[in-house]
């Protein structure tokens, strides 16, 4: 960023002065706030930061507390109302949700401007049918049912037979225009009062909106985006984009655009079949299943990496096409099957396992280029069953086309280093790339690497568990309140676990917790602030990332080892890709940066504000290493095989 530019935002009161540009919503900014809001001025106005080149995408590695939502959306909103654009607010965190809603607010009140926004959650979270146990496709499949048929009231009392808005749903969006910027949770209350489909009024509003406000599926998943934005009457370049909480994007993208087929899914649609009396469809599913069932024969190898892969294979899609081909033609199938799972959806099933198979192989005949296809045996909840996997590699497959497409970007997260490999990933070609530093007082943190112990596969050990353990007992006696401890594996930790000793109750995370689990779990951790309580959890989990522990409920993290992907057949595939991609820089890219960036979001749960006062240790002798070493935040790190006196010191100042 040049010097004029900073000289040009030196307060909030010269912002005002510039309001057409720049609509701030607070009477005072945050060390380093105001460096960010001139940079992603210069972007979406000028194409130009300090000497950077031309481009209307910013890449923003701005850390906790800078106030990243109030700078992207003072500058995005002034310019979308200015140029008539729309502005869209995507993240996949509901709390960020909450803050954008209210930075609009406002936005609002102190610059007295109409400023309208429409908050989009999941589909699926905004029905009011029930649909608890749906999930996916499998809710797409209920909706449109219900729709077609009639039978959903709350879409009818939104649009008439024709599709046309309702006299009652017209009153209903003139009262809520009036209320300006709302939460979701206020919308649904809104419309469920009138009995109106929310996610319907949702999308009312958002035709006239100045932000919209989603995930990130609403701009990068194709069939709903393509819908979303028919409906809006809008193209790529009616779009000014915020991406939040953007490290996630490109494992998010690349899921969205995966799909797999397992024996379970198979068994279960033949069960389908059969009650649908579905005789010849049924064979053919039963076939299909044998197929996957013969297909997995795999080789036997003795390297390091076959402990991790020797039960899974790569698949060529013509061989896949040919041996299904051989049950039925392959087309035909897929007809035979769909007509199945629409039999199954008349008879008033919510779900259909027929439709799922047929989603997997109209997916299989796609592209090869940036995908995987494995077959691979899966150890689950009741044994173990074969999956076929059609595995995404590459997100800019959907993401550089946007990107290209938007009229301007600003991509944003706290977590977001290397910027030149989520600029490759992401395909923002030629993107300004700006990192800013941390907001909170140096003085307030302690970061230790320990390099002692490892939790490599070589390494593992009774004795190794042991000596973790023993460490990580000595940490908890050492710092006073709660400490949370993130593994890189719930195998591992449960190893480690019930080993260490403490007198702090213990709160052991569990696998696939939902919401109201996972916040019974927090309520109850946090209220042990004062007594001092120990979080058993996984780095990359539950509780890593997206979960704050303000003030004195959290005033340890300590990392143990390096959450590194599995050697598997995708991983290899993901680092070949890469490497042909970025110029050898898949090792890099699909192994050691997003392990390092894992441990940095864990690490982030303990400072969240300029008071919070805290310790981080990472445990492991790799993290001395220059490769990983490199990777980590340099604010206040240290090296330290005698945490407990600094972390004794530290505490003993405060």
């Amino acid at each position: 960023m040049t010097d004029e530019l900073l000289e040009s935002f030196k307060s909030p009161e010269q912002l005002e002065s510039s309001e057409s540009r720049i609509l701030f919503p607070h009477d005072t900014m945050r060390p380093g706030q105001k460096e960010l809001i001139a940079d992603i001025e210069a972007t979406l106005y000028s194409g130009d930061v300090g000497g950077q080149g031309s481009s209307k995408i910013i890449l923003a590695h701005a850390p906790t507390g800078l106030g990243k939502t109030a700078a992207a959306l003072c500058v995005a909103v002034a310019k979308a109302k200015r140029d008539k654009k729309k502005v869209f607010f995507l993240t996949n965190r509901h709390t960020q949700h909450r803050i954008a809603v209210d930075t609009l607010k406002a936005i609002k009140k102190k610059h007295d401007i109409p400023l309208f926004c429409s908050d989009l959650v999941g589909k699926k979270g905004m029905c009011g049918q029930d649909v608890a146990k749906l999930f996916g496709n499998d809710f797409n499949e209920f909706c449109r049912s219900l729709v077609s048929k009639g039978n959903c009231s709350y879409f009818s009392n939104v649009r008439g037979k024709k599709g046309e808005r309702t006299v009652e749903a017209r009153y209903l969006l003139d009262k809520l225009a009036g209320a300006g910027p709302m939460h979701n949770e206020e919308l649904q209350a809104a419309a469920n009062r009138e009995g109106m489909c929310s996610y319907e009024i949702a999308i009312e509003i958002a035709k006239k909106a100045d932000v919209m406000i989603g995930d990130y599926y609403y701009l990068f998943n194709p069939p709903v985006r393509d819908a979303l934005l028919k409906k809006l009457d809008i193209s790529f370049d009616d779009i000014i984009l915020v991406l939040d909480e953007a490290h996630n994007v490109p494992n998010r993208i690349a899921d969205m655009l995966s799909s797999s087929l397992t024996t379970n899914v198979l068994r279960n649609a033949a069960a389908e079949a059969s009650k649908a009396q579905a005789d010849e469809v049924y064979s053919y599913l039963s076939k299909l299943h044998d197929l996957l069932s013969r297909m997995a024969v795999f080789k036997s190898t003795s390297n390091y990496s076959s402990k991790f892969s020797s039960n899974e294979k790569r698949v060529i899609r013509e061989d896949f096409v040919l041996n299904v081909s051989g049950i039925c033609d392959y087309e035909e199938l897929i007809e035979k099957i769909d007509e199945v799972a629409d039999l199954v959806i008349e008879s008033g099933s919510k779900k259909s396992y027929c439709r799922s198979v047929c989603t997997f192989l109209e997916s299989w005949k796609g592209d090869s280029v940036g995908y995987s296809r494995i077959l691979k045996e899966v150890e689950g909840k009741i044994g173990k069953y074969i999956e076929l996997e059609y595995a995404c590699l590459d997100p800019s497959i959907v993401t550089r086309d946007v990107l290209k497409g938007v009229s301007g970007a600003v991509i944003m997260s706290g977590t977001l280093t290397p910027l030149k490999m989520y600029a490759d990933l992401l395909g923002a070609d030629g993107a300004v790339l700006k990192k800013y530093p941390s907001p909170f007082p140096l003085e307030n943190k302690r970061t230790i690497i320990v390099p002692e112990t490892s939790t490599k596969y070589q390494m593992r050990s009774d004795k190794m568990y042991s000596d973790i353990a023993n460490k990580c007992s000595n940490y908890i006696k050492a710092i006073p309140g709660n400490v949370a401890l993130f593994f890189p594996s719930y195998a591992l930790r449960d190893k480690v676990c019930s080993k260490i000793l403490t007198l702090k109750k213990a709160f052991v995370e569990e696998r696939n917790m939902d919401k109201e689990a996972k916040d019974r779990f927090l309520a109850d951790f946090k209220s042990h602030a004062s007594r001092g309580a120990v979080l058993f959890g996984v780095t990359g989990a539950n509780f890593a990332e997206g979960v704050d522990f303000p003030g004195d409920l959290l005033k340890g993290v300590v990392v143990i080892g390096i959450p590194l992907a599995r050697p598997d057949l995708k991983t290899q595939d993901t680092i070949a890709y890469y490497d042909r991609m970025f110029n050898k820089k898949g090792w890099n890219y699909a192994y050691t940066f997003p392990a390092i960036n894992k441990c940095v979001q864990s690490a982030g749960r303990c400072i969240r504000s300029s008071t919070d006062r805290g310790v981080v240790i990472y445990l492991d002798e790799r993290f001395s290493w220059d490769k990983y070493y490199s990777c980590l935040p340099k604010e206040g790190l240290m090296v330290s095989r005698k945490p407990e006196e600094v972390i004794k010191k530290f505490f003993s100042e405060s």
